[in-house]
């Protein structure tokens, strides 16, 4: 990474630190004097002038430019004590004031004053975060709000030692997404993945999001499957008033809006995001491979013309992105009953086109020439269509304030049309190769929540059950090549038996489903009572149960062409249009349908967990806070398939796991603390890992296959963190932390002359770092009304790992390496500028992330280097403009650099990554991307 980057975010960092409010201004916190808790709306105001605050929902207040003398600060509240301190302001100077206000029983006794609690501010996330007895990072819906992400993948990179890998999967702490576990209002996601272990966050758009935590040390109510961090995504719920928000906009992609554009073809019905079932295999087709091995020849013609055999792509130009959300939300409230709902809808409309460069070496002669060998050299031209539909509907009943009920659902839908053209070299031959994909990918997650206080409010119960159900919808995955050798390009039509990958059509369907079901229970005990209730010392005990129920069907079909007679085929010639005429589908001289289907390219399998822990929180000084608890998982892991030589396949691997969890808190005072953690986790593989199908991926040209015998990994995690609170709106942080894996699970080449990815168990690896945090205003630094509007974000995480393998992998991989999927840093910064009467916010975003290793290579028969994703500088820029109470206009600049992607191969072992002396396996610019939109929202208290 640049040395300029580095010093300037480093510089940030320790300017924020040092820099605190001065000039006169006056804040502080008002809380309640028997319950210590905040005092929301509080009014504070300097006696004599017209200067003053209301306390926010922290009991947080700020007055600024103060003039220097003695003054009288008066503090009220209804139905509590007016309170009056005398103060000595003095010229660049910050007076806090840390103070507490009494209930006035006698004058306004029956008097109750209920809030709901806001939870999607800046401010409500931070305090979120410091009240947390866990290592805990957090970005709110305001936070969101002042950029373009447009959804969760895009989000939650913002949050520190987070990235996205693939644009889609996190990694927090540099950890790869197999080691990280994602909830949905505190209930496990589905997986809409066939390959991958891991949740897409790209499915769920980001004004749908409350907020999103991300749980970094392990707790005994915390999942155990999990290393780098559970990241919880809470969704919006009953809203502070009745509104309806109808926000639209565009964008302008460089390099795709108004080009020509390529696409597979589809039904009328595509811009919905739904299969239409226009690519689905025919309702009449032959249900089984033997019914196509074995048909007649007639029947066997018949059957190959049944299919859409369309296999040119659609042309047009690439219109601008559209999008559009309508998001509305009302509360009704009759004596203590509150009714409340938010309900979203949105809708997007996208296209990409770039250029991708894709090569692969054989090092056989490195050592004597010093040159690598190419295997394939392909320029892609790569076109995507996405069309993103989602629904959110959450009711909330609250009967009281001891008594809530809500009601969650949540629906997404995200259709992936991609056409690739790639023409270049392989294996001795010049190819143009072409492939068609519409990949249909779908949530739908319904939680019922309840949460109760019970016995003089020292009794919470709050349960959940829930059910998920994901899809995942490939209908006709289709590829073919012509051979360019010639004069005249010749079309690739295999003999005997089907080649899938050189000319064939895939249809893969999964639908997983899963029932869920908890209870949590938090009893506070009195261990010694004293003069006030205040003082009187508590045993919080927590105990819960969780229970999951997961079932997957995974079903493909491999289909493919072959020459129906090697001595009379004379058609390879034409265009792939007339090959695929209904006449040259035949038993003679055309094409002819042949299945490569195998047994172990379908799969059914289930999951159970039932988990349940007990821990104790209990206060052993007034400054000293310890949590201790244990969680014990029984989990069952199943899949029924074939292996690679059609013997059924029975896989059950019940394990039992205790795993101790303790979070230590100190409270050096109200605005700083450290944390203490040490807790075990542990990793299963995924389905798709164990399972013996074999994929062919055109994208990366790559065979994809599982391994049945992959172990779950064990993990010891260690975590401190140093936390300070200039005010409830800001945070310094410095954290570390030691991670000890036993049998890491990770992706690795198998072998063959054209390697294929699979996974595989390493010994044992470890993994430790630091993470910085700081949010700060520049509000009072000096008396420039412009640095004033100015705030500062940055967070980085600089991570070492390395891998232990056993001496028979050692020999065929490379040893003493990070681990896959491991970044050595993370870096995110900002710098806002925030004009509250102009109503102009304008920020400017930047992300990067070290070289990770994407793939780990081997060494069968030569040696095969790893391959490195390299780091990609990020810079975006968005700005929002209030016009009048009700319209906002606002847009920005996505990825400002354009830097390119690129993973790099060090053919050469000399230690340095180099695109002018290594191998360059990936190289594209996905492109600037400009936009710019209007929301308007209707309001009513």
């Amino acid at each position: 990474m640049n040395s300029k980057f580095k010093v300037s975010f480093l510089f940030f960092f320790l300017f924020s630190i040092i820099s605190f409010a001065q000039n006169g201004v006056v804040r502080g916190t008002i809380k309640d004097a028997a319950t210590d808790e905040d005092i929301i709306g509080a009014t504070v105001k300097i006696d004599g002038s017209t200067l003053g605050a209301a306390t926010d929902i922290n009991g947080f207040f700020s007055i600024a430019k103060v003039p220097v003398g003695k003054k009288k600060v008066v503090i009220s509240y209804v139905s509590y004590k007016t309170k009056e301190i005398e103060i000595n302001v003095e010229a660049d100077k910050v007076i806090e004031i840390n103070t507490t206000i009494q209930e006035d029983k006698v004058v306004l006794q029956e008097v109750k004053v209920v809030a709901n609690r806001i939870t999607g501010t800046e401010v409500s996330v931070i305090s979120e975060i410091k009240a947390s007895q866990m290592v805990v990072s957090g970005i709110s819906s305001a936070q969101i709000g002042k950029t373009l992400d447009r959804n969760a993948a895009e989000v939650v990179k913002r949050v520190p030692g987070v990235t996205i890998f693939g644009n889609r999967f996190i990694n927090i702490r540099g950890l790869n997404e197999r080691y990280n576990t994602v909830m949905l209002n505190n209930v496990f996601t589905p997986s809409m993945e066939t390959d991958v272990r891991s949740f897409s966050f790209d499915i769920i758009p980001s004004n749908q999001i409350d907020r999103i935590l991300v749980f970094k040390s392990p707790a005994a109510e915390l999942p155990a499957e999990f290393s780098g961090g559970v990241v919880k995504i809470f969704t919006k719920s009953i809203p502070d008033q009745n509104f309806l928000t109808v926000d639209m906009g565009g964008s302008y992609r460089e390099g795709t809006t108004s080009k020509d554009f390529y696409e597979p073809q589809h039904g009328a019905n595509y811009w919905t995001g739904f299969n239409d079932g226009y690519s689905d295999l025919p309702k009449y087709f032959p249900a089984t491979k033997a019914d196509i091995i074995n048909a007649g020849a007639d029947r066997l013609a018949q059957i190959g013309q049944m299919l859409k055999n369309n296999w040119t792509p659609l042309q047009s130009k690439a219109l601008p992105d559209l999008r559009f959300s309508m998001t509305g939300g009302f509360k009704i409230q009759k004596g203590e009953l509150k009714i409340g709902n938010f309900s979203a809808v949105n809708y997007s409309n996208s296209y990409t086109n770039f250029e991708m460069q894709r090569n692969d070496y054989e090092f056989s002669q490195i050592m004597k020439n010093g040159e690598a060998g190419e295997v394939f050299n392909f320029n892609d031209k790569q076109y995507t269509h996405a069309v993103r539909l989602g629904v959110l509907h959450n009711w909330a009943f609250r009967l009281n304030e001891k008594n809530t009920i809500e009601f969650k659902n949540l629906f997404n839908q995200l259709s992936n049309g991609q056409f690739v053209n790639r023409t270049g070299f392989d294996s001795g031959n010049k190819w143009n190769i072409r492939s068609f994909d519409q990949v249909y990918r779908g949530i739908y997650s319904g939680q019922l929540v309840g949460k109760h206080t019970l016995v003089k409010d020292k009794t919470n119960i709050d349960w959940v059950v829930g059910y998920n159900n994901s899809y995942r919808d490939q209908p006709d995955y289709k590829r073919f090549r012509y051979n360019l050798d010639g004069t005249t390009p010749i079309l690739l039509v295999p003999q005997g038996s089907a080649q899938t990958f050189n000319l064939g059509r895939t249809n893969i369907q999964m639908t997983e489903a899963s029932y869920t079901a908890g209870v949590n229970l938090v009893q506070k005990i009195v261990v010694k009572k004293a003069a006030q209730k205040e003082d009187n010392k508590e045993l919080e005990l927590k105990a819960g149960v969780y229970y999951e129920l997961k079932d997957r069907q995974f079903d493909a079909r491999n289909l493919g062409y072959v020459q129906a007679s090697s001595a009379n085929f004379n058609i390879g010639s034409l265009p792939i249009e007339q090959i695929f005429a209904p006449g040259n589908i035949n038993n003679t001289t055309g094409v002819k349908i042949d299945e490569q289907t195998n047994p172990n390219d379908s799969y059914t399998a289930k999951n159970t967990l039932l988990a349940y822990y007990v821990s104790g929180n209990y206060s052993l000084t007034k400054k000293l806070n310890a949590i201790v608890g244990v969680r014990v998982e029984n989990n069952t892991q199943k899949l029924d398939s074939y292996d690679l030589v059609n013997n059924p396949l029975k896989y059950n691997n019940p394990k039992t796991n205790i795993l101790p969890s303790t979070n230590v808190t100190y409270n050096f005072s109200e605005k700083s603390l450290l944390r203490v953690a040490y807790g075990q986790t542990l990793n299963r593989p995924e389905f798709r890992e164990i399972a013996p199908f074999s994929f062919y991926d055109f994208v990366n040209n790559r065979n994809i296959t599982g391994n049945p015998n992959l172990r779950n990994a064990q993990v010891q995690n260690v975590d401190f963190r140093y936390e300070f609170y200039p005010t409830p709106a800001e945070v310094v942080s410095i954290a570390a932390f030691y991670k000890k894996f036993t049998n890491p699970i990770e992706v690795v080449f198998a072998s063959g002359s054209n390697p294929n990815l699979s996974f595989a168990n390493a010994a044992s690896a470890f993994s430790s770092g630091i993470e910085l945090e700081t949010r700060k205003s520049l509000e009072g630094l000096t008396s420039s009304p412009f640095l004033n509007k100015l705030n500062v974000t940055f967070n980085a995480a600089f991570i070492y790992s390395r891998v232990k393998l056993s001496s028979d992998i050692a020999a065929n991989q490379s040893n003493n390496r990070p681990l896959q999927g491991q970044s050595p840093y993370v870096i995110n910064g900002g710098l806002g500028y925030n004009d509250a009467k102009k109503q102009l916010q304008i920020n400017i975003l930047y992300n990067v992330i070290g070289k990770r290793i994407y793939a780990v290579g081997n060494n069968y028969g030569y040696q095969y280097p790893d391959w490195y994703e390299m780091p990609r500088n990020v810079v975006d820029v968005t700005f929002s403009k209030g016009i009048g109470k009700n319209l906002v206009l606002k847009g920005g600049i996505t990825d400002v650099l354009n830097a390119r992607n690129l993973v790099l191969q060090d053919g050469n072992q000399d230690g340095k990554f180099d695109i002018n002396q290594d191998q360059v396996i990936q190289s594209y610019r996905a492109g600037r991307v400009y936009s710019l939109g209007v929301a308007y929202t209707f309001s009513k208290k």
